[in-house]
Order: structure tokens, then sequence, then C-alpha cells
């Protein structure tokens, strides 16, 4: 019995077995050998494997490599050469492709550029041996805009997205502070000379230069021999300072002359400051396609970065007061009780002889003894009829000029001579010798 167990045992092993070996070797006959070209080395479906590609395979299209989207500044160069490849759409190496013309053309109007091999808008460049084509550098014009560059072929044509832009070129400057000032003569002026260097869109520009400048007065109303101005440390008329991140430049500090008078001062950007600077410098970078976010002027209108200069009116003021003058009428007579013909009048000068406005000058006559009195009219007003003062003492300012002119004196009736004298703050006094005559008997 043992050995028939066995024996049925073995048999139904070897029955069941067999399907499955049958069945695994089908498995094996159904499945396909990998096909030549395919995988991971070839194209299409992972890139052509130069084994399976043809020996000839000339180019039948044209395709972009590099240069496309990008922004650069007005009349500069962009960054990114704008380059093109002639290409088979197999996939597989172009054969035959070297010397096969492309032409390169820009907008003829509005905003575009110019090629630096051919001077214009378009230039034909042939491709090398591996098809590959790239313009000559390309320079944006001086007019605002985003447009399209074409590349044309036998084989098709391609487009580049371009964008000329103002940004970050000057396009207005404006006085921060002071639009005036005063300092006297020889004296530093207290502050410096600001303006702000603005784009098209307001925004502020860096790294501009600005020129200062000190201007004179053209004339002088007051008979001086020098013209009032001004000077910076360097003893020049003129000096530079480079705006800073928030578009701001400062003058250096600056001493006026020993003149009295106002001047205008100017301040404007530089030429060629701030329009140029590196290849792409708005932005020039692929990726930045299209104009760069707020644009600050329309498309197609020009922006030279030409600004108009800026003023500021400055004065040089006279310092305190240091001489007085008396004017022709310092020696004069008068009958007794009648009026000396000529008014009583001093001229108010500082250090350097100019001459001191608004100086309060006092003419004072004797108190006692020959002598006489300013005659003063006051005006009229409700309820006070117009009047007349006879004063000892007259109090005036000096006008523009510096001059003091006393009103009308009148010899008092005590014959004899006498002086009035003009005293002002800090200056010494001037002196009139005035005589009372005896009136003539008849």
């Amino acid at each position: 019995m043992r050995g028939k167990a066995g024996l049925v045992r073995a048999r139904w092993a070897q029955q069941a077995s067999t399907p499955v070996v049958g069945i695994a070797i089908l498995a094996c006959l159904l499945v396909p050998a990998p096909a030549s070209g395919s995988g991971e080395e070839g194209t299409p479906g992972g890139g052509a494997n130069p084994a399976h590609c043809p020996a000839s395979n000339p180019p039948n299209q044209m395709t972009l490599v590099a240069g496309t989207p990008q922004t650069t500044k007005l009349d500069t160069t962009f960054a990114t050469g704008l380059q093109v490849a002639l290409t088979n759409s197999d996939g597989c190496a172009a054969t035959g492709a070297a010397g096969i013309a492309v032409t390169f053309s820009a907008p003829s109007s509005g905003a575009s550029g110019i090629f630096s091999g051919s001077g214009s808008n378009s230039v034909t460049v042939g491709s090398d041996s591996s098809g590959t084509v790239t313009a000559t550098t390309f320079t944006a014009n001086d007019m605002v805009g985003t447009y399209a560059l074409t590349a044309s072929s036998q084989y098709g044509s391609v487009s580049f997205s371009l964008t000329n832009s103002a940004k970050g070129i000057p396009a207005r400057i404006v006085v921060l502070s002071p639009t005036s000032a005063r300092a006297h003569v020889l004296s530093r002026y207290p502050r410096p000379l600001r303006v702000k260097v603005l784009d098209a869109g307001g925004a502020p520009v860096a790294a501009v230069t600005v020129t200062f400048t000190l201007g004179t007065a053209g004339t002088t109303s007051c008979g001086e021999s020098l013209a009032a101005g001004a000077g910076f440390a360097t003893g020049a008329t003129e000096a530079t300072a480079t705006t800073s991140s928030g578009g701001v430049a400062r003058s250096p500090s600056f001493t006026a002359n020993s003149a009295t008078g106002t001047f205008n001062a100017a301040a404007v950007v530089s030429s060629g400051s701030g329009s140029g600077g590196g290849a792409g410098g708005g932005g020039g970078a692929e990726g930045g396609g299209g104009a760069e976010g707020g644009e600050p002027t329309a498309e197609g209108s020009a922006a030279t970065g030409d600004t108009t200069p800026v003023s500021f009116r400055l004065s040089n003021i006279a310092d305190r007061p240091a001489r007085i003058t008396a004017g022709v009428g310092s020696t004069q007579s008068a009958p007794v009780g009648a009026r000396f013909p000529i008014r009583l009048a001093v001229r108010v000068t500082d250090a350097w002889d100019n001459p001191v406005p608004g100086a309060p000058v006092s003419f004072s006559a004797p108190r006692g003894g020959p002598g006489g009195r300013f005659i003063i009219r006051s005006r009229g007003r409700r309820h006070h009829p117009e009047g007349t003062s006879r004063l000892r003492v007259a109090d005036i300012k000096t006008d523009s000029c510096g001059t003091a002119v006393a009103p009308p004196f009148t010899a008092d009736d005590r014959p004899g001579g006498y002086i009035v004298k003009a005293t002002a703050p800090h200056a010494g006094p001037a002196a009139f010798a005035l005589l009372n005559t005896r009136r003539r008997a008849w």
C-alpha cells in the first residue's frame, strides 16, 4: 500500500506541473524584443540615436535659440545676442546647414533698433556648420515700446519679442531745497543746493551726474564795481554731484563773494548721464519680455533723456553797517527860519563798501544854541487832519542802495554854525556842518 500511494503522488505532481511550464514558455514567446532606436537613447521619445540618424539630413525648419524676450534702455545694446538654429524636425543633427542666409529685420519706424553689422534695422547673416545663426549686436533706438523682430530664411521665420524702455533714463529734474537762499557777503550759504532726478514715470534715477553752476548778477543797480556771485570750495563756479539711490544730488558747499546782489544758480543733468549704462541696463536679462512694469512712456514715443535745467535764486546780503558817509549837503547854509536847500542824506556801507539796506539812521540836531528842526508832515487820517511836526531827531531807514534821506531841515531863529549828526548801529557818525545866516535887512 505504501508503494502504490507513492506512485500515485508522483504521477499527480507531474500532471499538475506540465501546464504551468507551458504557460511560462508561451509568455516568453509573446514578449517583443526591444525595437531599435527607441528607449532612453533615441528620439522621438528620448532623443535620436546617432547610430540610427541618416547620413544626409538637411534642415527643414528654423528655431529660436536665444535673445527673446528681453528689455534694454533706450539707445543701449541688448544684453543677449539674437540667435536662431536651422534644424531638422526628426531630432537628428542637420547636415549641409552651413552658409544658409538668414535675415533679421526690426520695424522700420517707431520702437526699433539698429544692427551693428549693417547700420540699419535689418542684417543678413550666414549659418555656421552646425546651422547656428547669430545676428550682429542690436541697439535700441530712442523710441519706447515693445515690438517683434523677425528672422527669416528659406526654412521659415521666427520672432523675437524686444522692449525699448525709458525706465531709469533721466526725464526731468526738480528742485528740492532751497529754491532761494541768502548769505552774508564772504559767508557760506547755509545749505547746499539739492535736486532730484526722475525718469518719465516719476521714479528716481540713481548714479546720474548733475552739474551745478553758480552764476553772477548781470548788473549792479547801486553802482558797485563787483557783481554778486559765489564760488565752491575749489574757487570754481561749477561742480558736479552724483545722484543717490533715491535720485537726489546735492552740491558741494559754496560761499558768497564780497559783493551784494541777487543772482541765479542752475542744475542740469550732465550730457549723456543716465541714458546709457551697461548693455541691458533697463532690465536687459532675458525673461523681461513685454514692457517693464510701470513703463513710464507710451509705446512709440521718444524719450531721449534730455532734461530742462532748474534754477535757484541766491542773494548775497551786506554785513552789518561799518561806515556812514555824508552826501553832497554836508556843508551848507540857510537864513534863519528858512529851509536848507539840500536835503541831508547819508550812505551806509559795510566793511566791504556794500550798501546796507534797511539800516536805521538817526539824524540829530543840537539841543540848544543855533540849530534847526526837521519838518515832518503826517498824512491825514479819519478824524485827524493832515499835520506838520517839527522834530529835533528824525529816524529813517536806508533804501535798497543804503541811502537814508532826512526830511527837510529848517534853520531856527538863531544865527550861527553847528553840527547835525547821523548815526547807525555799529558805525561811526557822519557830520553835517550847517550855518544859520542872518536875514538881510531891507
